[in-house]
């Protein structure tokens, strides 16, 4: 049989064919990931712009933090149904945090290392923000809070820092002067939870009373897991307080440690802090025993502003009750589509930087809260106000406005 053979110019024609029809097929199955083509013809589109919402979604908090996030949620629906942003939609990027710290920190690495992400509503509690902040700030991600109070968050030079609620220096001042003034208590007893909100609200409400003439003054700590309260109510009852202010996140823990006092006997007036305004969790859980408590609350009843009676009727029809945080976490969000609005480019680009400078330069930010939001130069609420609300029956109502007077 004789054997053929190729010709080495031929071969190597063939290879080169061979070759060609490889990367050809290569090109027509690859591509850009980011961005798809419409059928036929026109613009590329863009990938959503994302925004995280950091919180505590899971846990003791999550009946707070998932009504928050309905309303940043809420809220990107109403800007993608009229078109979105720079010919581009709004994704909402959901960071569970549970208030704890050490997730916070990874939650903030994982919004960082998101490129289309470009700004974050949240963290809601002052140890997460805490503890977050230095990745924020490396990635110049800016974020806004709608609850985190604690002074020292706007105080560190962190240019990302930003919150549409009072301070602790507003909010403790104006409890305390309602204690003194209004409620004339003579002896106080301040309880906290060790955390850094807890610990902070009570030095200042603390501080504030020895400054109205309030010496007696007695300080005591619990932990957040704590059920039994039968150690901390009996110091409780041999100090026999005219009032006792409660400076704890968690409305299930006071409403359990309430129903406790009053079980045992203990008639003591009891105020607590912006974090217990939850009818559910306070009111109803508290059986009865948390009637005639005062709360302070660091945004507006919204039932009592025009400008919240839309946003009121769209959010209780479809999540029910509102709570604390609702309305401040759907203020937050708004701003921040309006900032980003202004720094999306022509193109539907828009970088992190540019929606920093949109964010720090707010001023005069008109939504649902009834008055103009803006922020300091570090990042504080520019004025700001305090609501006294009493527990009547299963509601709150609002009894006094304070105004907010820290420096």
């Amino acid at each position: 049989m004789k054997k053929t053979t190729t010709h080495p110019s031929a071969f190597r024609r063939l290879l080169v064919l061979v070759l060609s029809l490889a990367l050809l097929l290569v090109g027509c199955t690859s591509g850009p990931t980011s961005v798809s083509q419409p059928s036929g013809g026109g613009k590329t589109a863009l990938s959503p712009i994302k925004i995280g919402a950091a919180g505590p979604f899971s846990g003791q908090l999550s009946k707070i933090g998932l009504d928050s996030l309905n309303a940043i949620r809420m809220a990107v629906e109403e800007v993608n149904e009229a078109g979105g942003i720079g010919g581009r939609k709004i994704e909402v990027v959901v960071g569970d945090d549970g208030a704890d710290p050490a997730r916070a920190l990874t939650v903030a690495e994982k919004f960082a290392a998101d490129p289309d992400l470009v700004g974050v509503i949240g963290p809601m509690n002052s140890d997460a923000v805490n503890a977050a902040l230095p990745v924020y700030e490396r990635n110049g991600l800016v974020i806004i809070s709608q609850s985190a109070t604690n002074p020292k968050l706007t105080e560190q030079g962190y240019k990302v820092m930003h919150r549409v609620c009072p301070r602790d220096d507003d909010q403790g001042p104006a409890a305390a002067t309602f204690i003194a003034e209004t409620l004339q208590a003579k002896k106080v007893y301040i309880l906290d939870d060790k955390g850094i909100y807890g610990q902070g609200l009570a030095d200042q409400v603390e501080k504030k009373l020895k400054e109205l003439g309030v010496t007696q003054i007695q300080r005591g700590q619990i932990s957040p897991d704590d059920r039994d309260f039968a150690a901390i109510l009996l110091r409780i009852r041999q100090f026999d307080p005219d009032l006792l202010f409660l400076a704890l996140p968690n409305p299930a823990q006071a409403a359990n440690l309430v129903r406790q006092a009053r079980s045992s006997g203990l008639k003591f007036q009891v105020m607590g802090g912006d974090g217990l305004k939850e009818k559910d969790q306070l009111i109803k859980a508290a059986g009865g025993a948390a009637e005639g408590m005062y709360v302070t609350s660091i945004g507006p009843s919204l039932q009592l502003i025009p400008e919240a009676r839309d946003f009121l009727k769209k959010f209780e029809g479809k999540y029910g009750a509102m709570s604390i945080f609702s309305g401040q976490s759907y203020e937050a969000t708004r701003l921040l589509l309006e900032a980003i609005k202004k720094a999306v480019k022509p193109d539907g680009k828009v970088s992190r930087a540019d929606v920093l400078a949109a964010v720090h330069q707010t001023r005069d930010y008109r939504g649902i809260l009834g008055f103009p939001v803006g922020f300091t130069a570090n990042g504080d609420l520019l004025g700001g106000t305090i609501y006294v609300l009493q527990v009547r029956g299963d509601d709150f109502v609002q009894v006094k406005t304070v105004q907010a007077g820290r420096r």
